[in-house]
């Protein structure tokens, strides 16, 4: 293996508003109330580049912020989001993998491929088989804890099948949870930037993974030049 690349779930192999719908759906259910007291603020955020919520950068956020707004804490999130991924990982929503991703990650098929995320392990493991994109991924770390759980998993390359020495690469949605604790160990960063985040400073930056990917292939292919 010539690295590792360190690949985000939610928003960047797996598509779609689906889930975060289901996660409103839950927290409107705690609330008891109008589902449009969470839903009609999150069709806004969701319609646009420029977040309409001060520091929230993805449909979780804006639900976990509407929600408090509304008085649920967090053991209630933690029991909307529970049961939101049920649904999820029953097959019931919407979502699908980016087009092309077979060929996209292809070309990085020299390096290991790992995808870390915050939702629970053997569900994610599951719905890339949905996806039809287990393949594609070596290793699987749920449950994560980004970016706190990033930044441990970093200081035990070991789990993550990385050697200091190697490339270290990672690509996903949120500057803070997917990449600055690789661009702090000097590795290469794509982000993928549906609602802006100006304070993000990655390698590269576009709306789509496919953009991202193809950015990132050309910067390491550069580096590998130059070595």
């Amino acid at each position: 293996m010539r690295g590792v690349l360190i690949l985000d779930f939610d928003g960047t192999l797996c598509l779609g508003d689906a889930p975060v719908r289901a996660y409103a759906a839950e927290v409107a259910a705690l609330l008891g109330g109008d589902p449009a007291l969470i839903n009609e603020p999150l069709d806004a955020f969701l319609a646009t580049r420029v977040s309409t919520i001060e520091g929230v950068v993805d449909g979780y956020q804006a639900v976990a912020h509407l929600a408090r707004q509304h008085g649920l804490n967090d053991a209630a999130l933690s029991t909307a989001y529970t049961r939101s991924r049920r649904a999820l990982d029953s097959g019931h929503l919407d979502i699908s993998a980016p087009d092309g991703i077979h060929e996209l990650l292809g070309e990085w098929s020299d390096y290991r491929r790992v995808l870390v995320t915050n939702a629970p392990g053997a569900g994610t493991s599951a719905l890339l088989e949905t996806l039809g994109i287990a393949s594609l991924i070596d290793d699987v770390v749920g449950d994560a804890r980004k970016p706190g759980g990033l930044e441990r998993l970093l200081a035990q390359p070991d789990r993550l099948g990385w050697n200091s020495g190697e490339p270290l690469v990672s690509v996903g949605d949120i500057w803070v949870n997917d990449l600055a604790p690789v661009a702090a160990r000097g590795g290469l960063t794509g982000l993928i930037e549906r609602h802006a985040q100006p304070e993000a400073t990655p390698s590269v930056r576009a709306p789509r993974i496919q953009d991202v990917l193809d950015e990132l292939r050309t910067v390491r292919d550069g580096a590998a030049t130059t070595e």
